[in-house]
């Protein structure tokens, strides 16, 4: 039977639970702040213009690399070009090709985002530009044989930073720890498998500062982490390594190399555009 006595316990357990539930889950989405603009450093000017990372499955093993450059015009608008290629993968998609181009205000702002994804099944276009309140996205392309085309929107809360799952964290400048912020990565596999969510909502912490030995040396670094990825991250903004934590795949690692292989970058270009076996 139902008492006074077990009321009077219930009614504080009730709001313990509560009081729990808003400070992990309710308040630090609202008090995420604005993600990091993208910074035009000196180091992104010169050493950063054109970088290159490994991507490692679980086991260690390469599995593909990205290619990044950066161009800047008279007007410090800046475009982002990520390429891609994933020659083996967990699941049956490889190789696969995933060409994603950033375009960003000269306040650092993310204003259009164009991901084309290509493999055996088909390929896929996704883009998307800022509005005054919201991303607007087109969906395009064949996969499978079959016809895909939609058309959506994500507001601006949401797709302050707008990313892809190979490479969540490009360039953060100005962190400190105890920043946080939201945004959205595109999850390319999702996208090709219809496996899981395309787009993976994240809550982005700046947790602690560690030293961190890499492939290119070694840095102290800032570690951002969230659901899905974890990052180090130097004080330049330096990206030097990150794991995502993708649905269905698994845990993917990305790793910056000291070197930058042109040639190979062209040949996965010409890929993407012409399918393998069949560059002109």
């Amino acid at each position: 039977m139902f008492t006074r006595t077990t009321g009077l316990l219930i009614v504080p357990i009730w709001f313990v639970a509560m009081g729990w539930l808003v400070m992990h889950d309710v308040w630090p989405h609202l008090a995420a702040n604005d993600p990091p603009s993208l910074q035009i450093t000196e180091w992104l000017k010169t050493t950063g213009e054109k970088s290159q990372f490994d991507i490692l499955n679980d086991q260690g093993g390469s599995i593909g690399t990205i290619w990044s450059t950066y161009s800047i015009d008279e007007g410090n608008a800046t475009t982002r070009e990520d390429l891609a290629y994933i020659e083996r993968f967990a699941l049956p998609i490889a190789p696969l090709t995933a060409s994603v181009n950033s375009v960003f205000t000269a306040a650092g702002l993310l204003d259009e985002f164009t991901v084309r994804l290509s493999n055996f099944a088909g390929n896929l276009e996704l883009h998307g530009e800022r509005f005054h309140a919201a991303f607007s996205f087109t969906l395009e392309g064949f996969v499978a044989g079959k016809r895909i085309e939609s058309r959506f929107k994500l507001p601006l809360t949401d797709t302050g930073l707008l990313t892809n799952a190979f490479q969540p964290f490009a360039q953060l400048a100005n962190l400190s720890v105890g920043q946080t912020w939201r945004m959205q990565v595109y999850n390319p596999v999702a996208a090709v498998t219809g496996m899981g969510d395309r787009f993976l909502d994240m809550l982005v912490t700046v947790t602690d500062r560690e030293k961190r030995i890499t492939a290119t040396g070694i840095y102290d670094c800032f570690v951002v982490e969230s659901d899905h990825a974890k990052a180090w991250v130097d004080d330049h903004g330096v990206v030097h390594e990150q794991e995502i934590n993708l649905p269905v795949v698994g845990k993917l690692r990305v790793v910056r190399q000291p070197e930058y292989d042109a040639k190979a970058r062209t040949a996965a270009r010409r890929i993407a555009l012409y399918g393998k076996g069949m560059q002109p």
